[in-house]
C-alpha cells in the first residue's frame, strides 16, 4: 500500500499541476465577471442590459497597466462600445450595425440543449445558456463559427443570415460516438440505444417505461434485456448469459462498486434520478476496460454544469428521496441526493412482500426455539455528491462521493427459571466510494483524462445462537484505490486511437470469532494489478464498416503473471438494413464472491468477497465470441445473436451447491452456448417486443464425480414480452416473463434408516417447474403550478400472484428426518411512486 500511496501522490500532483498550469494558460472568462474585476480596481460603475452581455466571453489578455488600455482590449474582443458617460460611470452599447442571432446546440443522441458549450465567431466569444442557446449579435450576411463543448466532438460551421430561421439547431456528437454510430433508438422503449459496437445504452432522462416498474431502477431495468436473468429476482444476483454476479464488472462514474442493492437485493443501491445513463456490454467490451468476465454495467452521473438551482423530491412504498442540483457559479456547479428507507414509519405491503421474499428459510424466520419471541428492525439509506467544475474551455472537473447503508437487527427474547434471555443479531453493510476526474481537451481531437478513486465495502454480522449459546461475529471488507490515465485522439476522419495505463491495489480481509468454545480466524490478501491497453477503432467512408481492435496486458503481483486480452468488434452493414456484428473478448478477474456456509451471515447474505490467490483460488479467465444480424426498418427491429463463452478458474464454493458438492473444494470452468433473438415493433405511440433465449451452460469439476453436469444457473428457455404506450404525459406498460425451471437436485430413493447426511441422485439433473409471471405499470406526468412539475404512478409485480419457486434444497432435522424447504419468488407485489420536481 505504501508503494502506491507515494505513486498516487506524485500523480496527484502531476494532475493538479495540469490543472493549474491550464489555468494559468487559459484565462478566459466571462464580461460579466471581468468588468466586476474593472470596478473593484479602478472604483468605476458600469451600465449594461443584463440580457446583452450575458453568455459572452472575453479571451485570453496579457495584464493592462490602465482602465483606457482595458477598455481599448475590451473594444477589439467584445461586439460593444465602452463609453464615459462620467469619470466614474461607463456605458456599455451595442456596437452600431449588428444584429441578435439565435442558435440552438443540442446532444446529437439526447436531443437535449447542452449547457455550458463555447462558440466562437471570426472575432467573439461565447457561452451557451442552460437551455444550450447563443443570442449572438451579427454584421454579416455570412458567417463562420466554431462550437466546442466538454465531451463532444467539435463542430465548424458556415451560416447564411439571410436565411430565415428563427433559432436553428446544430448538434454535437459524445465524443466516444466518433466510429460508434447509433444503431437503433427507442430500443424496447424510449429512452434505450443500441451502438454499432453493440453497446445498450438507458438514458434516464428520458427513460420510457417498463412492465412491473414504476421508477426506473438501474439494475432492475437491466433484467428486460435479452440474454439476462436473475434466477431469484434479485439485483444482486444478476446473470448475464449463465455468469454470476460476482463477474459482471458495475462501474458507477468509473468505480468499481462491490455492493449494488438495498434490501438484500430487492432494490438498486443506486438512486435512479441521480445516475443519468447505463451502458451494458455482454460482449465485444472496449480494452480500457478490465476485469468483469462476465459483462460491464457502466452507471454514469451527469457530466452537465447545472446554471439554475433544482430540486425534485419522491415517494413510494419502500423510501424516499430527495435530490438538490445547484449551480455555485456560472462555471460549476453541485448535485446531492439522499434516499431512505420509510418501514419505521410504515410498513407497507410491498415492504412486506419484500420482507417476506428476503428472510425465508432464513434464521429470520426459522424459530430456534418454540418458547421464543423475537422483534426485528432494518432500514437502509444511500447518499451521493457530485461537484462539477469547467476550469476553462478545454479543462473540466469532477469529484463525487457515494454511500449507501443497510442494517438489519434481530433480538430474540427466552424466559428460562424466571429469567429473561436475550440474545440480539445484526447485519450491517456499507459501500464508500469517492473519485477525482480531470478532462483535458488539447486539441479539436486528442483528449485526454485521469481519475483517481477508491472504494470501501464492509460486511458485518453478529449471529447470536439461543440453543448452542454462542455468539459468532463475521467480517468480511474490500478496500480498493486506482488511478486511469486514458488518451484519445483521431489520427484521420476514419480512425481513432484510445490507449492508457489503469493501476488498481485491491485489498480483502475476512474474520471470524467465536465466543463459546474461543475461536478466531481472520485472513487478509491484496494483489497490485497493473495494466496497459489500446485500441484502433476505425470506420469506413460510407460507415458500412465499423471496427473495433484492441488488447489489454495486464500484470498480476504474487503471480507474476501476465495476462493478454485480445478484443474485437465489428458491425458490417451487408445489405439494405441487413447488419453483421462480429464480437470478441478475453478477460479476466481477480475478486470473486464464495460461500462458506448458506447460514453465514444469518443466512442472508451468505456470500463473501475474496482474491484470487496461488494455493486454491486461480485467476479467473474468460473467452467469449458472438456473432448476430441486426434487421432495421422504419419501426421494426430484429435482432438475432449467437454466442459462446468459456470461464476458467471457478470454485465450488463460489457456486452456492446446496446438494452433495456443498463442501467440495475444487476450481474448474463453465461453458455457455445460446442464442437470443428479438423482435421490437414500434409504432407511433406503442412499442413492443417479444425476445427468446435458448442456451446451455455447464460445469467441468475434474475432481468431482461427475466431472461434468448442469450449471446452477442453466436455464434452458427464456420468453418475454412487452407493451408500452406513452402519450402526452402518460405511461403505461404491461408484459409477461416466462422461463423454463432452474436446475435443482433432490434426495436419492436409497436412504439409510436414520441417514447422518443425505445421498442425492446426479448432481441438478432434474428441474423446478416453470416460471411465470405477468406485469403491469402507469405512470403520469403534469403540472400542478407553472413551476412544480408532477410525477404520479403505480406497479403490480406479478399481478396474477403465481408461485414461482426459483430454488429448492434440503436438511436433516434434529430427528434425522429429510427436510424440504423452498424459495420463492415475489407474489403480488404492488408499488405506488409520487414525485415533485421543482
Amino acid at each position: 500500500m505504501k508503494f502506491l500511496k507515494q505513486f498516487l501522490f506524485i500523480l496527484l500532483a502531476f494532475g493538479l499541476s495540469s490543472i493549474t498550469y491550464a489555468q494559468r494558460t487559459e484565462k478566459a472568462q466571462e464580461l460579466i465577471r471581468f468588468i466586476n474585476l474593472l470596478e473593484k480596481e479602478y472604483k468605476v460603475l458600469f451600465s449594461y442590459a443584463d440580457d446583452e452581455i450575458d453568455n459572452v466571453i472575453v479571451p485570453t489578455k496579457k495584464k493592462f497597466s490602465s482602465l483606457d488600455e482595458n477598455l481599448r482590449f475590451l473594444r477589439e474582443t467584445t461586439p460593444f462600445n465602452y463609453k464615459y458617460h462620467s469619470d466614474t460611470n461607463i456605458l456599455i452599447i451595442p456596437k452600431s450595425g449588428f444584429k441578435m442571432l439565435c442558435i440552438t446546440i443540442k446532444d446529437k443522441l439526447t436531443q437535449k440543449g447542452i449547457t455550458n458549450s463555447f462558440l466562437k465567431t471570426d472575432q467573439y466569444i461565447f457561452n451557451s445558456d442552460s437551455l444550450g442557446q447563443f443570442k449572438i449579435p451579427i454584421n454579416s450576411a455570412v458567417i463562420n463559427l466554431y462550437i466546442n463543448a466538454n465531451g463532444y466532438i467539435p463542430k465548424q460551421l458556415e451560416i447564411d443570415t439571410r436565411k430565415k430561421n428563427d433559432c436553428p439547431v446544430f448538434e454535437l456528437s459524445p465524443f466516444y460516438e466518433v466510429l460508434d454510430e447509433v444503431l437503433l433508438e427507442n430500443f424496447l422503449t424510449s429512452g434505450i440505444q443500441k451502438f454499432t459496437s453493440g453497446v445498450l445504452e438507458i438514458n434516464y432522462e428520458d427513460f420510457g417505461l417498463l412492465p412491473g416498474l414504476v421508477e426506473p431502477d438501474v439494475l432492475l431495468s437491466l433484467k428486460s434485456l435479452p440474454g439476462i436473468t436473475s434466477r431469484n429476482e434479485s439485483v444482486s444476483y444478476i446473470n448475464v448469459r449463465g455468469g454470476t454476479h460476482d463477474q459482471n464488472l458495475i462501474l458507477w462514474d468509473g468505480i468499481k462498486m462491490y455492493h449494488t442493492s438495498h434490501f438484500f437485493g430487492m432494490i438498486s443501491a443506486f438512486n435512479p434520478y441521480m445516475t443519468k445513463k447505463v451502458k451494458l456490454v455482454k460482449n465485444g467490451t472496449s480494452s480500457k476496460f478490465g476485469d468483469g468476465v462476465s459483462s460491464l454495467i457502466d452507471m454514469q452521473t451527469s457530466d452537465s454544469i447545472n446554471s439554475t438551482f433544482k430540486a425534485e423530491v419522491g415517494l413510494n412504498l419502500i423510501n424516499t428521496d430527495a435530490i438538490i442540483e445547484a449551480p455555485l457559479n456560472q462555471k460549476s456547479s453541485i448535485e446531492f441526493s439522499f434516499r431512505k428507507s420509510i418501514n419505521s414509519l410504515w410498513e407497507s405491503p410491498t415492504y412486506d412482500r419484500y420482507f417476506d421474499k428476503t428472510f425465508q428459510n432464513t434464521e429470520v424466520t426459522i424459530q430456534e426455539s418454540p418458547t421464543a419471541q423475537q422483534n426485528n428492525d432494518f432500514s437502509f439509506y444511500d447518499a451521493s455528491l457530485n461537484y462539477k467544475n469547467q476550469l476553462s474551455r478545454n479543462d473540466y472537473l469532477k469529484a463525487n462521493f457515494f454511500y449507501s447503508h443497510d442494517e438489519f437487527s434481530l433480538n430474540r427474547f427466552e424466559i428460562e427459571r424466571n429469567r429473561v434471555n436475550i440474545r440480539s443479531s445484526n447485519l450491517n453493510q456499507s459501500n464508500a466510494a469517492g473519485g477525482i476526474y480531470y478532462n483535458r481537451n488539447w486539441t479539436k481531437t486528442t483528449k485526454t483524462q485521469i481519475q483517481l478513486y477508491a472504494s470501501r465495502y464492509n460486511q458485518n454480522s453478529i449471529n447470536a445462537d439461543f440453543l448452542d449459546k454462542q455468539r459468532l461475529e463475521q467480517i468480511n471488507e474490500v478496500r480498493e484505490i486506482g488511478i486511469k490515465l486514458n488518451l484519445q485522439t483521431k489520427l484521420n476522419k476514419n480512425i481513432a486511437f484510445e490507449g492508457g495505463y489503469q493501476l488498481n491495489e485491491t485489498g480483502i480481509s475476512n474474520s471470524e470469532r467465536i465466543d463459546n468454545p474461543g475461536f478466531f480466524r481472520e485472513t487478509q490478501n491484496s494483489i497490485i494489478t497493473n495494466s496497459i491497453y489500446s485500441q484502433i477503432n476505425y470506420q469506413s467512408e460510407n460507415s458500412r464498416l465499423n471496427l473495433q481492435l484492441g488488447g489489454r496486458l495486464n500484470h498480476f503481483s504474487k503471480f507474476e503473471k501476465v495476462t493478454i486480452e485480445p478484443r474485437f468488434n465489428l458491425s458490417y452493414k451487408l445489405i439494405g438494413d441487413l447488419f453483421l456484428e462480429l464480437l470478441g473478448e478475453e478477460k479476466s478477474q481477480v475478486t470473486s464472491q464464495v460461500i462458506d456456509l448458506q447460514t453465514d451471515f444469518l443466512g442472508v447474505e451468505s456470500r463473501r468477497w475474496v482474491l484470487s490467490n496461488l494455493n486454491n483460488r486461480p485467476i479467473i479467465q474468460s473467452q467469449q465470441v458472438s456473432t448476430g444480424f441486426n434487421y432495421i426498418k422504419p419501426s421494426w427491429f430484429i435482432n438475432v445473436d449467437l454466442f459462446y463463452k468459456k470461464v476458467e478458474g471457478i470454485t465450488t464454493e463460489g457456486q452456492g451447491f446446496q446438494n452433495q458438492f456443498r463442501f467440495a473444494q475444487d476450481h474448474g470452468n463453465y461453458e455457455v452456448k445460446g442464442i437470443d433473438f428479438l423482435i421490437n415493433k414500434n409504432l407511433n405511440q406503442f412499442s413492443s417486443w417479444i425476445s427468446y433465449s435458448l442456451s446451455e451452460n455447464s460445469y467441468e469439476f475434474e475432481s468431482l464425480e461427475p466431472s461434468t453436469f448442469q450449471n446452477n444457473l442453466d436455464i434452458r428457455h427464456v420468453v418475454s414480452t412487452g407493451l408500452t404506450y406513452e402519450q402526452n404525459g402518460l405511461k403505461i406498460s404491461a408484459g409477461f416473463n416466462w422461463h423454463s425451471g432452474a436446475t435443482v437436485t433432490i434426495p436419492s430413493d436409497d436412504q439409510s434408516q436414520n441417514p447422518q447426511e443425505i445421498l442425492y441422485q446426479a448432481p441438478n439433473s432434474e428441474r423446478l417447474s416453470d416460471y411465470f409471471r405477468l406485469d403491469f405499470s402507469s405512470t403520469y406526468t403534469f403540472s400542478i403550478f407553472k413551476n412544480i412539475q408532477t410525477l404520479a404512478g403505480f406497479s403490480m409485480w406479478n399481478v396474477l400472484g403465481s408461485s414461482n419457486v426459483y430454488n429448492q434444497f434440503y436438511w436433516l432435522d434434529e430427528n434425522q428426518n429429510i427436510q424440504n424447504f423452498k424459495q420463492k419468488g415475489l407474489g403480488f407485489t404492488p408499488n405506488f411512486v409520487f414525485r415533485l420536481k421543482f
